[in-house]
């Protein structure tokens, strides 16, 4: 989420292998003559037959750089690694950061005519300095199979029932953690205000022995010691598949939307200003949002597109989907990421570190 955060040995550990990484294409760049472009980005967050169209047409290449968290990310485009990079996905906040910053290139409708599909709300979320790609919704991923009836409520995940304990999955994030106590107590997921900080701590304390992990969703069913554990987690929309194509049944996961609210979030695409490739990164940007490719990369992907026109090209089964689109109600009961004062971050950081302290606890307790 953001390069205020304080840096784990495993993001740093993370950070110095992409860092490696990195070296190595570049080095491999220099005896290659085909053009090539450079994406940090997710895992299977680009289509791969939208990737063969654009070499088809253009005969450039494109080189992913795999990150798998926002520590990652950040790290990388705050260092000199980023010098080797021409296209990041960032989210809202680090596009503001970074932008400010000057390591990401201001762009516009003339350097990205495609732009003039995408709706102004998307592209202030994503500022100046980047192009929405793909949004969601932050929510609750169940196995449909275990969980009845599907959850409606952010309490059942800080207060599950008996059936559930030692079955829940949360999102280890300064942010992202606070988010169901703080919408619970009807207030911004920024609050800064200490009383609402410290009830929000309360409740995360008191659901933390109930917890499974605190590893991202899909991360902890890929890991594979113990995926069948994980009945219910706090994920992002659009998992659900992913969690569903790690199991044995596809159709085992679902998702649901809380009642009392939730948060959109974008992730955008952003030009590094120190590319050597910037016209050929617009160029690939535009691509990307041609109505056409739009479509058929999110439907790939299974993520909802922010291009307008896209909707045209998208099957109706898919729009269908409110777990992807959802209604304009839920929508309107939404919130999105903001910025975050220095104290207000230090203060999160202070209560995720002391809610995983106490879960490491309850293990070590449960193990006698």
């Amino acid at each position: 989420m953001s390069v205020l955060r304080t840096y784990s040995m495993s993001a740093l550990f993370l950070f110095c292998s992409a860092f490696q990484i990195i070296a190595l294409a570049e080095s491999q760049s220099g005896t290659q003559t085909e053009r090539k472009l450079t994406i940090l980005n997710w895992e299977a967050y680009l289509s791969a037959s939208v990737i063969k169209q654009w070499q088809e047409e253009t005969g450039v290449a494109i080189e992913e750089i795999y990150i798998d968290g926002d520590e990652m990310r950040d790290s990388i485009l705050a260092s000199s690694a980023h010098q080797n990079i021409d296209i990041a996905m960032v989210d809202e906040v680090a596009a503001r950061q970074f932008g400010k910053k000057k390591t990401l290139k201001s762009l516009s409708p003339e350097q990205i005519p495609n732009l003039r599909h995408i709706p102004q709300r998307w592209q202030q979320q994503c500022s100046e300095y980047a192009v929405p790609y793909m949004w969601g919704t932050l929510g609750i991923a169940y196995r449909n199979d275990k969980v009845v009836p599907a959850p409606t409520s952010w309490l059942e995940l800080l207060q599950p029932n008996d059936s559930l304990k030692g079955h829940i999955g949360m999102i280890d994030d300064h942010v992202d953690m606070l988010v169901p106590s703080l919408i619970l107590q009807g207030v911004s997921i920024s609050s800064d205000d200490p009383e609402v900080l410290k009830s929000a701590f309360t409740m995360l304390m008191e659901q933390a022995p109930d917890v499974l992990t605190y590893q991202y969703s899909i991360s902890y069913v890929q890991a594979g010691e113990h995926p069948d554990d994980l009945h219910m987690t706090m994920t992002y929309s659009g998992d659900q598949f992913a969690l569903g194509e790690l199991s044995d049944n596809p159709s085992a996961w679902s998702y649901a939307i809380p009642k009392e609210g939730t948060l959109l979030w974008a992730d955008c695409l952003a030009v590094l200003s120190g590319s050597k490739n910037i016209d050929l990164a617009q160029q690939f940007i535009d691509f990307l949002h041609r109505p056409e490719i739009a479509a058929k990369n999110s439907q790939d992907i299974y993520m909802a597109s922010p291009n307008s026109a896209a909707m045209a090209f998208i099957d109706e089964e898919v729009k269908a989907d409110i777990s992807l689109y959802p209604p304009q109600s839920v929508m309107n009961n939404s919130q999105i990421y903001q910025v975050l004062e220095m104290q207000n971050v230090k203060q999160r950081n202070r209560i995720t570190r002391a809610v995983r302290k106490k879960h490491q606890m309850s293990l070590m307790e449960a193990d006698k």
